[in-house]
């Protein structure tokens, strides 16, 4: 019964056999006392008492009825009953040993009528130190569960947790050290019954309260996990919520408690986070509604007496268990709320009511603190100074209230000396652990790590052992930029206690900031080679720890095989460390999701190094860790779009957007499946429903430039920048909205406007590379020519040693290390650029180098041809081009799939073999609409082979494309109406040639005053 954590099914089974055991004997005191207990348990507090006197008429001296009657009795709110017990059992236990049970009644009987804080809280460390020390030696047997008492544990927990706090902890402030006991108990319990819920709730809610936001919602998952309908762990998830600023989720999470348990409502915690949700949401007068339908329950306003609490057990009405902290609470939030209203006397008043209510009690400083806050929202500062400033230095909330006044002086007057100043008294007053480590926190804060230092150098003399403390100082030493003293620091601690792993990563750790990868390789490989007991837990840990750095040292070291292995020692320990913690379903699935990261980085590695099959193998490992790891289920996605293995991907992206529908790189992703199936209205839509919710969201914005002038819908872009730039005030200055406007006008035939909206994108840390190499593109090819052409349309010498000039010096701004291959590639097209065969021969002797690195790179196989096409080594070229021809298409490389096909296509073209120029040509238009050139390329051989109908519609597209800005493509298109006795049409292209290009006359020459001539009568 007591491991059952008080569940109704179980312990109405345990208590029908220990109701037999006791007809079959009814003179065993034994037999009844457990009855009793079991009563108790269910929450039967007369029964249990009346049957515990049965035991005591069968037995005086039988302890434990007398203790259980005096329980009943302090949980039946039966005080003064209890406390004559108590005080006559204390007179007779001078002369014998103290037992657990009566220090822990002590305990309660002091907090529950005398409202004694600290005198509880000394009881019940006596408490527990004596019941820890009652099990110490005894091994795990059914005899051990008896004797651990998990009830009794769970109740010492509940009272320390009462006494650690009602909100989380600040920065500067140290966890409760009640809270750090709660822990301490709830850990013992979980370890033995992993499967008690309250427990894992109240270690939750331990963790809550000390800002371990983490390891609380692990707690609640865990709950979760056991008991889906828990209300009370989805009350507690929403305060995490909250406390994060997810207000959408918080409520969620109420609701979800509500309909799993309607009596939820008549919590006080359930209301204090519901009023906190409308608050947040600004839904003031609901906060308002909830908060007074709060106050109205029995006990929040004031205590129940005796004869209040006497009477409603008469008529059987439940009484709702009212913490203190949650009493204050909701005077606090009803303060607040009046506050923000405008009520400033009815929020004055709920303040000086609650003054009067809990003065004297722990909860005393908090309601200070609000009257403080409620004077800071008056504008007198000085008032709430002055409030605080009153709390004598003998009082027990002198600290909590120089937190404060320290906290008013950093944000209301920004006085970093006199916020100093608080925490240097509370050091005089209190020169102890705590109080060093409060001062340090608050200088970190404020941005003086030197003083720091000094703080918790005080705190560390007096524990010389706290390796957490030697740890902040060596992070306080870094801040001060004084690398090598903090080093030297680290050094020396290191030294003078090998056995400080933390100490030697935290080492290793800024050797490898500091790029001194030897010295790190060092610190880690000896802190590897220690000698410890292979199978403890922790021990294991930090070896992954230890080695996934070491990883990062070696891959920063640019020793490639060396990362690989050792990603690879630090997988095969997670996976041994996986086996030996399966008892521990919590610290399992967080080691599981480590494990998932390792598999991840080492997929990541050799899909970088395009060993897809074992890049396969680990993605799928880490889903197999953690079916929900994101960036391993999107980079498998992106793994099977790359291999053409399109179900799979589609698969995976919708199971992301079920999960989260805003995923935007899973929408990315499907919008690109959908259209490599030709589906391109769904793709398109995909990116639509995107930019409907954010229309400043340029990453997707430039993928659907890219999506819609590939789908020939290139004129719908202006709609989706115009939505851009009425989206945010500062879209003028967002270089990413410039980027995809430079984009846009690239790819509609417009190079000065495009060169101009990228100019002002390209000193932008996100978005500068990618501005600088298309204007580096644009400067080497500024008519987007497949072949680098010798001489300009009209047959004038191309002069373009400026635009090389220009590209060189963009190059030159990149600041990325190492330099991508796409740099080393565009380095190579400026020396062809300058059309001298020792500049082409030097560029391709670069790319010949890259190849050797990657064989199977489609840009460098690229720029090889186009060298040889320049080098006139045309069947070269064409056994390049031939390979990337035969290669799996890979959106992340469509441009310059489509440049070889089309360069290809040309070279067909040029040797009469049409047909395989024609298929090049369709295979760009598969997957680029737009594609100007390649509309130019089918136009050319329809003309070659007199088809000059065909021939005028492809120029006719192509001239589209163009943006009607391509003089040869008009004069193609012109010239073929001509011929296909179109001479309207001929003549309107024409106006249109020399009204843009007033340079380009053999037009009018050649092909309009022939068409004017042709209609004529």
């Amino acid at each position: 019964a007591s491991l059952a954590g008080r569940t109704p099914a179980i312990l109405q089974a345990t208590m029908g056999v220990a109701e037999r055991a006791r007809r079959l004997q009814p003179e065993n005191c034994d037999y009844v006392v457990e009855f009793a207990y079991q009563q108790s348990l269910a929450g039967d507090y007369q029964g249990a008492i009346q049957t515990y006197r049965t035991a005591t008429q069968l037995d005086e001296l039988n302890m434990s009825s007398l203790y259980g009657t005096i329980h009943c009795q302090l949980l039946d709110n039966q005080l003064e009953d209890a406390a004559q017990q108590l005080e006559f059992l204390n007179e007779i236990s001078v002369s014998i040993e103290k037992s657990t049970d009566l220090v822990f009644l002590s305990a309660l009987l002091a907090w529950k009528k005398n409202h004694d804080s600290d005198g509880s809280v000394k009881l019940l460390d006596e408490a527990l130190e004596l019941h820890l020390a009652s099990l110490e030696g005894k091994k795990l047997s059914y005899q051990y569960y008896v004797d651990l008492n998990c009830e009794l544990l769970l109740e010492i927990a509940r009272l320390y947790l009462q006494h650690g706090g009602s909100e989380p902890r600040q920065s500067t402030e140290p966890v409760s050290p009640n809270i750090t006991k709660t822990v301490k108990v709830l850990e013992l319990v979980g370890r033995n019954v992993p499967g008690m819920l309250e427990a894992h709730l109240m270690l939750a809610r331990s963790r809550f309260l000390a800002a371990d936001m983490e390891g609380s919602v692990r707690g609640v998952t865990q709950c979760l996990r056991l008991e889906p309908t828990f209300a009370d762990a989805h009350i507690l998830m929403a305060q995490i919520y909250l406390y994060q600023g997810n207000n959408r989720m918080a409520a969620q999470s109420l609701e979800q408690a509500m309909s799993h348990n309607f009596q939820v409502r008549e919590s006080t915690t359930y209301n204090i986070v519901q009023a906190k949700v409308h608050l947040q949401n600004g839904d003031n007068d609901e906060a308002l509604k909830v908060l007074e339908t709060a106050m109205a329950v029995p006990g929040v306003k004031h205590p129940l007496k005796e004869a209040e609490i006497a009477q409603a057990l008469k008529r059987k009405k439940h009484l709702p268990q009212i913490v203190l902290h949650e009493r204050v609470s909701l005077f606090l939030l009803l303060a607040e709320v009046h506050a923000k209203l405008g009520h400033v006397p009815e929020a004055t008043k709920v303040i000086q009511d609650a003054l009067n209510e809990f003065a004297g009690t722990a909860e005393e400083v908090r309601v200070t603190i609000a009257n403080c806050e409620l004077a800071l929202n008056r504008g007198d500062v000085e008032g709430a100074l002055g409030m605080l400033r009153a709390i004598p230095r003998e009082s027990p909330h002198y600290l909590r209230a120089k937190m404060a006044m320290a906290d008013i002086y950093l944000k209301n007057r920004n006085d970093k000396a006199m916020y100093a100043s608080c925490y240097l008294e509370l050091v005089e007053k209190y020169p102890d652990v705590q109080t060093y480590c409060m001062l340090g926190e608050a200088f970190m804060q404020i941005q003086e790590p030197e003083r720091a230092i000094s703080a918790f150098e005080s705190a560390l003399a007096q524990t010389p052992k706290d390796s957490a403390l030697a740890s902040k100082i060596g992070k306080a030493l870094v801040m001060t930029h004084d690398y090598q003293k903090a080093v030297d620091y680290y050094e020396t601690a290191v030294r003078s206690d090998p056995t400080q792993v933390h100490m030697q990563h935290d080492l290793a750790e800024l050797y490898y900031k500091l790029k001194h990868y030897e010295h790190a390789e060092r610190v880690l490989n000896t802190s590897l080679d220690r000698k410890n007991d292979s199978d403890d837990i922790m021990s294991m840990m930090m070896d992954v720890k230890a080695l996934l750095l070491l990883a990062q040292v070696r891959k920063g070291a640019n020793d490639p095989t060396g990362f690989a292995d050792t990603q690879m020692r630090a997988r095969t320990q997670q996976t041994v460390l996986l086996s030996k913690i399966r008892a521990d379903p919590e610290l399992l699935r967080q080691q599981k999701v480590l494990a998932a990261d390792i598999c991840y980085t080492l997929a990541q590695e050799y899909d970088i190094h395009k060993n897809y099959e074992r890049a396969l193998a680990f993605y799928n490992e880490a889903l197999r860790h953690n079916d929900t790891h994101t960036k391993s289920m999107l980079a498998l996605a992106k793994l099977y779009l790359a291999r053409g293995e399109t179900d799979q991907c589609q698969q995976l992206c919708v199971t992301l957007l079920r999960a989260d529908p805003d995923k935007e790189e899973a929408s990315m992703m499907l919008a690109e499946l959908m259209f490599r199936k030709e589906h391109y209205e769904t793709a398109i839509y995909h990116f639509q429903q995107l930019l409907e919710r954010k229309p400043s969201h340029y990453v997707a914005l430039a993928q659907l430039v890219q999506l819609l002038r590939r789908a020939g819908r290139l004129s719908e872009v202006p709609r989706y920048l115009r939505m851009a730039e009425k989206a945010s005030p500062r879209a003028a200055m967002d270089a990413g909205l410039h980027f995809c406007k430079g984009l846009y006008s690239r790819y509609s035939n417009n190079p000065h406007e495009a060169l101009r909206q990228l100019n002002m994108g390209r000193k932008d840390g996100e978005w500068g590379a990618r501005c600088i190499y298309n204007m580096v593109e644009i400067y080497l090819n500024p008519d987007n020519e497949t072949v680098w052409d010798e001489a300009l349309s009209d047959g004038r010498p191309m002069d373009n040693s400026e635009a090389v000039k220009a590209a060189e010096k963009l190059l030159k701004e990149i600041r990325l290390h190492p330099k991508p291959v796409k740099h080393h590639i565009l380095e190579c097209y400026a020396l062809m650029a300058t059309k001298q065969k020792n500049d082409i021969e030097g560029a391709l002797n670069k790319l010949v180098e890259l190849a050797n690195t990657d064989r199977d790179s489609v840009p460098v196989l690229l720029a090889m041809a186009t060298a040889f096409t320049m080098l006139k080594q045309t069947p070269k070229a064409r056994n390049q081009l031939k390979r990337v021809a035969k290669m799996q298409y890979n959106a992340e490389e469509a441009d310059d799939f489509e440049k070889s096909w089309l360069l290809l296509a040309d070279i067909h073209i040029q040797g009469g073999k049409f047909d395989l120029a024609q298929e090049m040509c369709k295979k760009c238009l598969k997957y680029n609409k737009s594609c100007a050139k390649a509309w130019e390329g089918m136009g050319q051989i329809m003309e070659r082979e007199q088809s000059y109908r065909d021939a005028a519609d492809h120029y006719e597209m192509a001239w589209k494309f163009e943006n009607e800005a391509s003089p040869s493509v008009g004069y193609r298109l012109a010239f073929n109406y001509l011929k296909a006795k179109r001479f309207v049409e001929a003549i309107d292209v024409c106006h249109k040639v020399m009204a843009a290009f007033p340079n380009y006359p053999k037009i009018r020459k050649d092909i309009m005053e022939k068409a004017r001539a042709s209609i004529r009568p």
